[in-house]
């Protein structure tokens, strides 16, 4: 990576300490669903709401994380998270031999889709499958494949040349992990067709877990990637001004940021925001999860709140809390992700609560 520093943190403003960092106001938490005896390990949650439903997803395996079996389940919530329906299955292999890791969820033409990645071993990627949501039978139906290679880390974004671009990362050939930061990218709208494979770094160069984020403000794109784990605090930026095409070289940023995949995005306010884990309190490094943003229009960030901090009482969960993904609708922030690798967790923000 580049010795220079990008500036994501407006450097004009000291970043606070997590005593500083207040919680937005009008947040309601909620658990939506606890390891189970059957299956233990939980992890990697997603969320999207498609007509007037939530929809939440991890991947689950029965006592170790992708050993013996890995499934994508999910559960959906009519009445805005307060009640959930039985555990429902996207993707399976009962036998072990697929491992199904991670989804993301797609609302594409009125309908739901999820993309999900096979696995043939612990961190191998295979293919990325593509299902769809059978509203009528609530049954996932797979419709192919759209990629190889490729891990996704979050839902795909539409660019101005009207294809989608969708952050994770990429393996060079199959039984190796993903260990590039990458880009997938579709042939125009059609989500269906086979989507091309961009790389953030050059081939013979890796990183250790390089889950990465993506900003989609017009012709500009920011990869935001999760830092080494024994690198210094700050998260990796990238950017692109063609589409996707090309991508300047990793560098360091002045983001604090822990070793743990973020999330991000723009809201409706015309505000970028950054959800990840954040360094500064003893213990588990994943026990601060923070939602930091920009003002309208800006591009640092100058605000940042808590989500979860340490170990909650109202949820019996924590102290750790990890791999977010969000989705805003009808004013509201959705911000689900992991507690111990165990339970799936949903937190809800006013979008107005975070107006700088």
């Amino acid at each position: 990576m580049r010795n220079t520093v990008t500036e994501l943190w407006d450097k004009k403003i000291a970043f606070p300490s997590p005593d500083e960092m207040p919680y937005p106001a009008g947040i309601r938490d909620m658990m939506v669903h606890r390891a189970t005896p059957d299956y233990k390990f939980l992890h990697d949650a997603g969320i999207v709401v498609h007509k007037k439903q939530l929809f939440a997803s991890w991947y689950n395996c029965p006592e170790y994380e992708m050993e013996e079996e890995s499934i994508i389940r999910g559960r959906c919530s009519k009445d805005d998270g307060a009640s959930w329906s039985e555990p429902m299955i996207i993707a399976a292999d009962k036998s072990g031999k697929v491992l199904y890791v991670p989804s993301v969820f797609v609302p594409y033409q009125s309908a739901l889709w999820a993309f999900v990645l096979k696995m043939i071993g612990l961190d191998l990627p295979d293919r990325l499958e593509a299902f769809l949501f059978d509203e009528e039978t609530s049954q996932w139906i797979s419709k192919g494949f759209i990629a190889e290679l490729f891990l996704p880390n979050c839902p795909p974004v539409k660019m101005p040349d009207g294809n989608f671009i969708m952050p994770g990362r990429m393996a060079d050939k199959l039984g190796e992990m993903p260990l590039r930061p990458a880009m997938a990218i579709s042939q125009g709208a059609n989500i269906l067709e086979h989507w091309d494979i961009v790389p953030l770094l050059p081939a013979g160069e890796k990183m250790e877990f390089p889950e990465s984020t993506l900003i989609a403000d017009a012709n500009e794109l920011t990869a935001i990637i999760r830092p080494d784990h024994k690198s210094d605090a700050f998260a990796v930026v990238s950017n692109s001004k063609d589409m996707g095409r090309t991508w300047s070289p990793p560098q360091a940023s002045n983001m604090p940021m822990s070793d743990s995949e973020p999330f991000a995005g723009i809201l409706s306010s015309g505000q970028r925001y950054l959800i990840s884990n954040t360094p500064g309190r003893p213990g588990p490094r994943r026990n601060l999860l923070t939602i930091a943003v920009s003002r309208p229009g800006e591009k640092a960030f100058s605000k940042i709140w808590r989500i979860r901090d340490g170990y909650s009482e109202s949820l019996s969960a924590g102290p750790e809390w990890s791999y977010p993904c969000a989705f805003e609708s009808d004013g509201k922030l959705y911000v689900a992700y992991t507690s111990e690798k165990h339970h799936c967790v949903l937190t809800i923000i006013p979008t107005a609560s975070l107006l700088v």
